[in-house]
């Protein structure tokens, strides 16, 4: 029906490859979490499938159903497997009612589970679930006739119901009768005990065997002496019959409700079979993602290609035990040669790259870091362990050959082929020279491929042969234990003679076989030696760089996240100072305000029709990012006044320009209103008197003191620079002149302007760089170029 199904079928990996492997030991992980006796089934006869569509989507489920985990607790019942029963009940047959208790509760858990499913957000899940439907009729029916042990209920009929309570009257009946009899004296010789029992459903007492006659009635059974008799009283007999009258019609009614429900369940058998293959499947997936999580493993990337790539990869069978191994095969490097001591992971690791294809290939995550990749293969052929057969009269050498022979038979450029030992089991020479022609036919054909071997030629032709690559396992160069890591790239040694010493051979022993040795070898197995302590030595240095580098990152981390607080700080205290700057602002704008008409009085000339302009761009600049659209309300004057026109000393308010200011000249039609330090001339009809002056005190002096002032502000102002030298300070200190430096150059519209830090060790260019880069009215911020002071100044324009 599923996808399940077409994808057991579908072979890619020999028996033998998977017995290799130890691929059993992997179903079992996934059987062991099901919880249906069916989905348990499909995982023990799991078999990894080529399809590389059927793959995806299986990866797919299963990362979804791990997020389904993830999101809380979903677990299913365990059930049994109830199709067969189901089919059936299809071809008209009656079913127990305990077959028919296990359908309804299979059938409610698959609807449970579809529920759960449908309310996740997991596409490719919810398109399996697509064809299954609840069936509640059938469900309910069973559930209401069938109880959790088995037993069809009393609700099951009204009939039965009332044959189950007329039955147990009778029964009560027939003791009675039989218990009275007990009670009677003249039978108390004759009574072997005084408990009533139940023989072939009717009622009897127990009679000694020597007094039979005198109790009248039926005899059913004797005890297993001998010494007893089951007798029914003649007093019971008709109350026995009718009890048993009502049994036999009890039975006809269960037999009736069993057969009404079995024909219910074929009615919809079809559906049903459909939503239990669909609860198959999500136990299945869902197996898979428990023994993920248990993994802590990652979904692997399927790609198109025949390669691999494991990035720190553990054996799914060696738990804490595994030591991760990383290693890859692609165009560059088809064929890696493993060689070194035995027992040093060789064959393990071997294992490790076939286990995950064919791991990967059912739908199952790995144990591994993010990014690891399986490719396209569509064969895996396997050979280690010893197959010599003395039956078959087999050695290991003829075993591994005809091995070798069928896994070449289906080899071919996207086959990935796993051979232990190669070509080993006979004279060495020999044995180097087939294992040399074996892999050039593999590379030939394009096949990818691990092989583990001691052969110095392999060796040798590793190293000198395009797509092959050398890799070694690691033993410790003190102890001569293995580490059981792989090292790509270069051979690995025997280690035979320093194992022997270590072992305890005699010394004069290993002497004569090393001396025994040619200097060529000798020599060669020096290099590696060597080699393998220079990569040693690497390693611990590489490992203690990492570890540097992690805690130079955490520093890292630790300043940045310490900087960002700083710079949150500096953003806050610079908004507090915008609002600050703003109300200032809002006071001047009146003042700027007066550069938009033509006006004319005796102090005109104190600020230029350039310097106006540029006031009046910096006053749209600031309504506009102020969200000022338009002028405060005018105050209220404190009292009527009696006098309507302005003289010198009051206090009045300009309606065009909404501000208060005092008159610091009397012109006749107009007066010279002083606001703050600046002043500007206006008719004497576009005021408003808020404040007489007094006599004597001196509020004139003040008004004219007031615009004197201002105009030698305004005149200081108009000489700011557009050039700032803050060499020699620290960032704090430099940090608010130069903030000071942009609102003076701000209001009179300096632009661009040229910041000289210089270049020292460059912290307070960058410093007062990034500082620019974030203040509000900056932009283009850059260092200059060579004929404007390169990177000891900072160039950049105001607006």
């Amino acid at each position: 029906m599923d996808h399940v199904d077409s994808g057991l079928k579908t072979v890619f990996a020999d028996e033998r490859t998977l017995e290799v492997l130890d691929f059993a030991a992997i179903r079992e992980l996934v059987a062991r979490q099901t919880t249906t006796d069916r989905a348990a089934a499909f995982a023990r006869n799991l078999r990894p499938t080529p399809d590389l569509a059927i793959v995806r989507l299986e990866q797919a489920a299963t990362v979804e159903m791990r997020a389904i985990l993830g999101d809380g607790a979903f677990s299913l019942p365990r059930t049994h497997d109830v199709g067969e029963a189901v089919a059936r009940a299809a071809r008209g047959g009656s079913l127990g009612a305990e077959e028919l208790r296990d359908i309804g509760f299979s059938l409610a858990a698959a609807d449970a589970a579809v529920r759960r499913v449908r309310s996740a957000r997991a596409s490719v899940l919810q398109a399996r679930c697509r064809a299954s439907h609840a069936l509640p009729e059938v469900a309910a029916a069973i559930d209401r006739a069938v109880g959790e042990r088995g037993e069809v209920l009393d609700r099951a009929s009204p009939a039965l119901g009332r044959l189950r309570r007329n039955a147990a009257h009778g029964q009560d009946e027939a003791r009675d009768r039989c218990a009275a009899i007990l009670r009677q004296p003249r039978y108390a010789k004759a009574i072997g005990d005084t408990l009533v029992t139940v023989r072939d459903g009717r009622f009897v007492v127990p009679v000694k065997t020597e007094f039979s006659g005198m109790l009248p009635g039926v005899v059913h059974d004797t005890s297993s002496s001998g010494h007893t008799l089951f007798v029914e009283p003649l007093d019971a007999l008709e109350v026995n019959n009718r009890l048993r009258t009502l049994r036999l019609e009890e039975e006809r009614e269960v037999t009736r409700i069993l057969a009404e429900l079995s024909a219910l369940v074929g009615s919809k058998a079809d559906q049903a079979q459909i939503n239990l293959s669909v609860l198959t499947d999500l136990d299945l997936v869902l197996a898979r993602a428990r023994v993920a999580e248990t993994m802590d493993a990652v979904a692997p990337r399927i790609l198109d290609d025949p390669l691999a790539e494991i990035r720190r990869g553990r054996h799914p069978l060696l738990g804490a035990r595994a030591v991760p191994q990383s290693l890859r095969l692609d165009g560059d490097v088809r064929i890696v040669i493993i060689s070194g001591p035995n027992m040093g992971g060789k064959t393990v690791t071997l294992k490790l790259l076939g286990l995950f294809v064919a791991m990967a290939y059912c739908g199952m995550q790995l144990p591994a870091d993010e990014g690891t990749a399986i490719g396209a293969f569509d064969y895996v052929g396997c050979d280690a362990g010893d197959e010599q057969s003395i039956a078959e009269n087999a050695s290991t050498f003829s075993a591994h050959l005809r091995r070798l022979r069928a896994i070449l038979e289906a080899t071919g450029a996207r086959s990935l082929v796993l051979i232990d030992e190669i070509a080993s089991g006979t004279e060495p020479a020999s044995s180097a020279a087939l294992a040399i022609a074996l892999l050039e036919e593999l590379l030939r054909r394009g096949a990818h491929g691990i092989v583990t071997t001691h052969s110095t030629e392999l060796k040798l032709f590793a190293a000198g042969t395009p797509h092959v690559q050398n890799a070694s396992v690691r033993f410790d160069p003190q102890t001569y234990t293995p580490t059981y890591q792989l090292d790509l790239g270069s051979p690995g040694r025997s280690l035979a003679f320093p194992l022997a010493r270590a072992l305890g051979l005699d010394e004069n022993i290993v002497s004569r076989a090393e001396m025994l040795l040619s200097r060529s070898e000798r020599d060669y197995d020096r290099a590696l030696e060597e080699l393998a302590e220079v990569r040693s030595q690497a390693t611990l240095e590489r490992d203690a760089l990492a570890r540097e580098c992690a805690a130079l990152a955490g520093m890292e981390t630790t300043a940045r996240q310490r900087s960002e607080a700083l710079e949150r700080e500096r953003r806050s205290l610079a908004r507090q100072a915008d609002d600050r700057l703003g109300r200032a602002l809002r006071e001047f704008t009146a003042e700027l305000e007066r550069r938009r008409p033509e006006r004319s009085g005796p102090d005109r000339a104190r600020v230029t029709s350039g310097q106006a302009a540029l006031l009046g761009r910096v006053l749209d600049d600031v309504h506009r990012d102020l969200g000022v659209t338009a002028p405060p309300p005018a105050p209220q004057t404190e009292e009527p006044q009696r006098r309507t026109s302005p003289a010198v000393g009051d206090r009045v308010f300009i309606e065009t320009l909404a501000s208060e200011g005092d008159v610091a000249e009397d012109y006749g039609d107009t007066v010279l209103v002083a606001i703050g330090a600046m002043k500007t001339v206006v008719p004497k009809t576009g005021v408003r008197i808020v404040r007489l002056a007094h006599a004597g005190s001196g509020a004139g002096r003040r008004a004219r003191a007031s615009a004197s002032t201002g105009a030698a502000t305004l005149e200081a102002a108009s000489g700011a620079r557009t050039e700032l030298d803050v060499r020699g300070k620290r960032f704090v200190e430099a940090e608010p002149l130069v903030d000071k430096w942009i609102d003076e150059s701000a209001l009179l519209g300096l632009s661009p302007l040229r910041l000289i830090h210089g270049k020292g060790t460059g912290l307070l260019g960058r410093g007062l760089q990034q500082y620019l880069k974030t203040r509000a009215g900056v932009r283009d911020v850059r260092y200059g170029n060579a004929d404007e002071g390169s990177s000891g100044v900072t160039i950049f324009d105001l607006g």
